[in-house]
């Protein structure tokens, strides 16, 4: 009997480790966030209700969770593994902050200074911080590990901006060592933002990438001043033809993100000159811009001729579009671009941002012509050329992807003003 049973019984065996394996490779392609729970949850050894029960999660309390289906979601806590009702979990966008105490900080599992202590963290290592814990905890990560670390040692990072300076690119590490897993190579000349270096290591966002890099293979940026610019800096003999792609007046809720999905298939970054109250009404879009790596200008509140108005009047636009821009997305905006192109003397007086003007005007807002775009590109565009159109304008998006297409088959690298004018 036991023979005649036997290849069956290593065929289900074999089946039931295909299945197991598929699953946990489904599971394993699928990125581990943080995510916090919005309400008291139980955890489930399967992904069912009808499975044994490992215990429970509360509250307001953080996990690693990896989605496995709609209904349900794996997590993982320092003590429990497991399913939950993927309704229970909310993400949260972590703020970066930086280890302040002198001699590092202690990371420990529970917000407890008799809890299990699970590593230690650096003296100005940078840090994502998702929230906090009653009696002056923070739930953090850094690198692969979490836990809860006292709330007073840490402090905001002064962010500036450097310039990789690299010619093979910076190798972007998870974690300040040359051990820790490589995630991906930023390209030499990218401006990344720049928040803290230790032991040689800096931590740098360019975009959606964000790690470490050798602090040696940054450079820093040309001071820019209040000057008014309308090009670029030529590229040197054999190097890589440059112009920068600017929009104006937006963000536009319907046009932008149609703009910014064009420029992630071709992989450009451009610079988004951004009116307030459209920055007002539209955070999450100035959310988008931002995260998809491209630079924010200010453009005024109310697109006014600056140089009808008083230095008084003139400081107001900038200012509180400025502010509106930080409320969106945690920064301030460092190129200013005047309405119409109109400037003086007083209006720059007011300005600590240098005033972007442009080389190539496509009229895009006269025309409203997909194809009349490409053509006045043709016609003026240039190393180093500043080419200045509209999110607010279907048109605009329509004929994008054809200049794109265009200045890349003509060689041309597409930028941000700020790396066109360094």
């Amino acid at each position: 009997m036991m023979k005649r049973f036997l290849p069956f019984a290593i065929f289900m065996t074999f089946l039931l480790s295909v299945v197991v394996v598929g699953h946990a490779s489904a599971n394993a392609e699928r990125p581990s966030v943080i995510q916090q729970v919005t309400k008291d949850a139980t955890v489930y050894g399967e992904a069912s209700m009808e499975s044994a029960t490992m215990g429970h999660v509360t509250q307001g309390s953080f996990v690693k969770a990896t989605l496995f289906n709609e209904q349900w979601t794996h997590i993982q806590t320092q003590q429990l593994e497991g399913y939950v009702a993927t309704t229970t979990l909310t993400t949260v966008r972590p703020d970066k902050l930086i280890v302040a105490k002198k001699g590092g900080t202690t990371l420990f599992t529970y917000p407890s200074p008799s809890a299990q202590k699970t590593g230690q963290l650096y003296e100005n290592s940078t840090i994502n911080v998702y929230g906090t814990a009653p009696g002056g905890w923070s739930f953090v990560q850094y690198g692969h590990e979490t836990g809860y670390v006292a709330t007073n040692t840490l402090k905001k990072a002064t962010i500036t901006k450097k310039r990789v300076n690299a010619v093979n690119g910076a190798v972007l590490h998870v974690t300040a060592s040359p051990s820790g897993e490589v995630i991906g190579t930023i390209a030499n000349q990218t401006i990344v933002q720049h928040y803290a270096t230790f032991a040689g290591w800096a931590y740098v966002e360019a975009g959606e990438q964000q790690g470490y890099i050798k602090a040696s293979e940054m450079a820093d940026l040309k001071i820019l001043d209040n000057k008014v610019y309308n090009k670029g800096v030529t590229v040197a003999k054999g190097a890589k033809k440059r112009v920068a792609l600017t929009f104006d007046d937006g963000p536009d809720v319907k046009v932008t993100p149609q703009i910014l999905a064009i420029l992630k298939k071709y992989d450009v970054k451009a610079t988004f000159f951004m009116v307030g109250k459209n920055v007002s009404r539209n955070p999450a879009t100035v959310e988008k811009v931002y995260e998809s790596g491209h630079e924010i200008g200010n453009h005024t509140w109310n697109h006014p001729k600056l140089t009808t108005l008083t230095k008084v009047n003139v400081k107001q636009e900038v200012d509180r579009t400025s502010n509106a821009i930080y409320a969106a997305i945690g920064q301030y905006p460092t190129v200013f671009r005047p309405p119409y192109g109109a400037t003086s003397e007083q209006v720059r007086t007011v300005m600590t941002m240098p005033s972007i003007l442009w080389s190539v005007d496509t009229l895009d807002w006269k025309h409203r012509n997909a194809d009349k775009i490409l053509a006045y590109v043709k016609a003026s565009v240039k190393d180093g050329s500043i080419i200045l159109m509209h999110d607010i304008h279907q048109s605009t998006a329509n004929g994008l992807e054809n200049v794109i297409l265009y200045l890349q088959q003509q060689g041309y690298e597409l930028v941000t003003v700020s790396e066109i004018l360094q």
